[in-house]
């Protein structure tokens, strides 16, 4: 006589084997998934960068705008100053969705110190900070410019892009 008690044990046995299986394999494809989703928050963001530091890059005007800019926004021209403006709030348009992507882990850590010693550098800058005191700020979610004030009150410049240029602040000799 078959006993059904000990068919049914055995079944849900079975049952629970196969969920366990299926948990693991959804843990593995999940980590995946995840995985994938970093690089292409990373490539994204280098794709977006690169497409800002062309437009500098590409004019000796438009480069000397950024340059002076970040030195003393008094140097510029009221035009000069929109066009500064304009870089900057396309910086920190790339740098506010690079926050909200680490924030959501999906942006790896090394990736996003490059971000925050990017936004500690340009807006810790003369023109940076004018940009983002005189309305800047109110542009963004509130937890990034919580984030962005943060680091403001810091004064942490990993690098000042403008000596960056200035070959009598030659370090390497």
């Amino acid at each position: 006589m078959i006993n059904w008690d000990a068919v049914g044990a055995v079944g849900e046995m079975l049952g629970s084997f196969l969920v366990l299986v299926t948990l693991v394999y959804l843990a593995i494809q999940t980590r995946s998934i995840s995985k994938q989703s970093q690089a292409e928050a990373r490539y994204a963001f280098v794709e977006a960068m690169a497409q800002v530091n062309m437009v500098i890059a590409q004019s000796k005007k438009t480069a000397s705008v950024w340059r002076r800019g970040l030195e003393s926004i008094q140097e510029l021209t009221e035009d000069e100053r929109m066009q500064f403006f304009m870089l900057v709030g396309q910086c920190m348009n790339l740098w506010s969705v690079m926050y909200q992507l680490h924030e959501d882990k999906l942006l790896p850590k090394e990736q996003w110190l490059v971000v925050r010693n990017d936004i500690a550098s340009i807006l810790g800058s003369d023109g940076g900070r004018y940009f983002w005191n005189n309305g800047g700020a109110a542009a963004f979610d509130p937890g990034f410019a919580a984030f962005v004030d943060a680091e403001l009150v810091k004064s942490r410049r990993p690098y000042d892009m403008s000596k960056m240029t200035d070959v009598s602040h030659d370090t390497t000799a």
